[in-house]
């Protein structure tokens, strides 16, 4: 099979356990970066079709350089594309889509979401048409289009053997992109609205349940983790990716983004231990501003308060971002250790801190590891904190004004900024 082109390489990673818990989220489709640079992060996304464009042993050299490293398919089954490129590199796209060149198909019109009064198909990305996961959805030989698409996934994409799990895209309660306000969703020739349509209990929420009871009775082994604003039932999925997390450039609210994923995260009905994402883009072309240095500590530390991993895309997804604080300057992953207290809820941040976790001021949050800590300001105010004992900034080669290896025991942090601290001795 023809390798990939290794866009950059950097030393052989180490397999500590512990925090903080990166991830990788990488979409491009020239390229792929090189083992070495994969085995960096704990958490790894990248699209369905690597599985066929690079032998099987490019992944057995990622796990033999991180062997707790998590690999997911990317995966869309919401979104046909009008054209594909050649059945090489998608391989796997020409059998779901049903193409024998890059613009001939024979995929079912009956499976796309379509208007009945303007006869029109609907979208919500660009250069493609939304289908209909609807359990409502009409038949073709017997077979809705989930049940076709969830046969899909297992046959197709989990068969390869190379993958920990699968990443569904654009898999939520509601699809708010779409280009329609109603449309016929189960076939009778009447157009329903969005009330109808989407929200739990409706035809595309449980169409998209049924979807997903079908791919863990087939692949009862795989991480399943979704987007969009997906409910956990009944432990079917192992945990959703929050896209642009806590970025008010985003539209995002910081805090309802940060209570949300600390409270699914410790509650939601998620298979066990769980698996959340959050996912966040940088601003400005290399090298690193300051201002993106900051975004990057507000979002870890948010993410550092539960559980999940934070992934760090570049300008977007394909070229990856690594900072100071993946590492602490060189340290190692997992740097921090485990955490004091392992599943904490939004009411123990809301607590007085104590025991290793909760606020130490107004919209600031402390978490405790085995090996530091982490702060996070959530407010939109300047704060100065005096801490119990000194600690150790970390020392790093970026943002070096903040990560200069200092000893503290009084740090003040920005507005929406974070900061990593160690424990020294003594």
């Amino acid at each position: 099979m023809p390798q990939p082109v290794v866009k950059d390489r950097v030393p052989g990673a180490r397999v500590d356990a512990g925090s903080p818990r990166i991830g990788a989220v990488y979409l491009a489709q020239e390229n792929l970066p090189g083992p070495e640079v994969l085995a960096r992060y704990d958490v790894v996304v990248i699209d369905n079709e690597w599985a066929h464009r690079v032998d099987a042993s490019f992944f057995d050299t990622v796990r033999q350089l991180n062997p707790s490293i998590k690999m997911l398919a990317y995966v869309s089954l919401t979104d046909y594309p009008v054209e594909l490129g050649t059945q090489q590199n998608y391989a796997n796209r020409y059998d779901l889509w049903q193409y024998q060149d890059g613009v001939s198909s024979t995929f079912p019109q009956k499976w796309l979401a379509r208007t009945a009064a303007e006869d029109q198909p609907v979208s919500e990305y660009p250069n493609s048409l939304m289908t209909n996961l609807a359990d409502v959805a009409p038949e073709v030989n017997g077979q809705r289009f989930l049940e076709y698409g969830a046969d899909w996934v297992s046959r197709q994409v989990w068969s390869s053997g190379v993958w920990d799990g699968i990443f569904l895209d654009v898999w939520g309660d509601r699809i708010y992109s779409a280009d329609a306000e109603q449309w016929d969703v189960d076939g009778d020739g009447v157009d329903e609205p969005d009330s109808e349509i989407y929200g739990r209990g409706n035809p595309w929420e449980r169409g998209v349940d049924e979807a997903e009871r079908l791919m863990r009775a087939a692949m009862p082994d795989a991480i399943l983790v979704a987007n969009g604003q997906r409910t956990f039932r009944g432990g079917q999925i192992d945990g959703r990716m929050w896209e642009s997390f806590a970025d008010d450039q985003e539209g995002r609210d910081p805090v309802e983004d940060l209570m949300g994923y600390v409270n699914t995260t410790a509650l939601g009905d998620h298979r066990e231990p769980g698996l959340t994402i959050n996912l966040d883009r940088r601003r400005d072309e290399m090298p690193l501003t300051a201002t993106d240095a900051r975004r990057a500590r507000f979002f870890l530390t948010g993410t550092l308060l539960q559980n999940g991993f934070w992934a760090g895309a570049g300008l977007d997804y394909s070229e990856l971002s690594y900072y100071d604080e993946f590492d602490g300057g060189g340290l190692g992953r997992g740097y921090l250790g485990v955490p004091l207290v392992a599943n904490p809820t939004w009411e123990d941040l809301q607590a007085e801190f104590g025991d290793g976790v909760g606020h130490v001021a107004d919209g600031v949050y402390r978490r405790d590891f085995e090996a530091g800590i982490a702060l996070h300001n959530a407010s939109g105010e300047q704060r100065t904190l005096t801490l119990e004992r000194r600690y150790r900034k970390l020392d790093g080669t970026q943002a070096t004004a903040v990560n200069n290896g200092s000893l503290v025991q009084r740090v003040t942090l920005e507005p929406e900024d974070g900061l990593i601290l160690l424990r020294t001795e003594g």
